[in-house]
């Protein structure tokens, strides 16, 4: 944790959290000014497609000091996932360090800080190659600017947990994996599986898929079908959903809902690491 930073994490034993964590900047007997002007860009250094493109924010969250432990931040990473959303804020410590995105293209990432009923922003555009390209060996920066609020949850959050399991979303960890199932079945009992592995990225190719159509995938985590954001299938016919690792075992069906209405089903089975 940087130097002059407050510990803002729910203790245990149920005792509360320090006064500032409850506390937007500025506020408190000890006000002091919080200018974004000064604060440092966010740097990227962007990977290919199906690789993980990586953030630093070390010297943001050094610049913010205590401020970096306040739940008032959240970032959207351009491909219709991100961290936290307007009505789930986040302290900057605790944002991922990397992302998967699946398709080449360029993108918009937005970091934004919400203080007092006022939104600010930072944002990069980052260009991600064709897998098989190596991609640029450069960082994008950008330094603060005033943006709009946007719509409360507004961003597809990255981290999705319930008690049957928790599941992250488009981050990625040093190993990247992809599965290709069988064309998926119409009822869930007869989901065709493919297999991954607890604290592994995993990228979940789906056959047999009517090409050009856009996707809808939940993925079942206990009793709760948790929502991806939607994916387009390639002219091949296959869909690729976003990057997925799950922290925990277990089988996890995948519902397909296509834009004809129909449904078809998966199953990840994850094993222990």
């Amino acid at each position: 944790m940087p130097a002059g930073a407050i510990d803002c994490t729910p203790r245990a034993d149920g005792s509360p959290v320090p006064r500032e964590c409850t506390q937007a900047p500025g506020q408190g007997s000890d006000s002091e000014s919080f200018d974004t002007s000064n604060i440092p860009g966010m740097e990227i250094t962007p990977g290919a497609a199906r690789t993980a493109t990586t953030f630093n924010l070390r010297p943001m969250i050094a610049a913010l000091g205590k401020y970096a432990s306040l739940p008032i931040f959240y970032v959207d990473f351009g491909d219709g996932t991100g961290f936290g959303g307007s009505g789930d804020l986040k302290a900057l410590g605790s944002f991922p360090s990397s992302h998967v995105y699946v398709n080449p293209g360029t993108y918009k990432v937005t970091g934004y800080a919400s203080m007092n009923g006022r939104t600010e922003s930072t944002s990069a555009t980052v260009t991600i190659v064709p897998a098989k390209e190596e991609p640029a060996a450069a960082k994008e920066t950008q330094d603060w600017q005033q943006a709009a609020t946007p719509a409360a949850k507004a961003v597809v959050p990255v981290a999705a947990a319930d008690r049957g399991g928790s599941l992250n979303v488009g981050t990625a960890v040093s190993s990247i994996t992809e599965r290709t199932a069988k064309a998926a079945a119409v009822t869930e009992g007869r989901a065709p599986q493919v297999n991954a592995t607890t604290g592994q990225t995993t990228l979940v190719n789906i056959a047999s898929l009517p090409a050009g159509s856009t996707v809808n995938a939940r993925v079942k985590i206990g009793k709760t079908w948790t929502t991806l954001p939607a994916s387009q299938v390639a002219t091949n016919g296959v869909l690729t959903l976003p990057a997925l690792t799950f922290t925990k075992a277990g089988t996890y069906p995948v519902k397909l809902t296509l834009s004809n209405g129909s449904t078809r089903y998966v199953k990840v089975k994850v094993n222990q690491g």
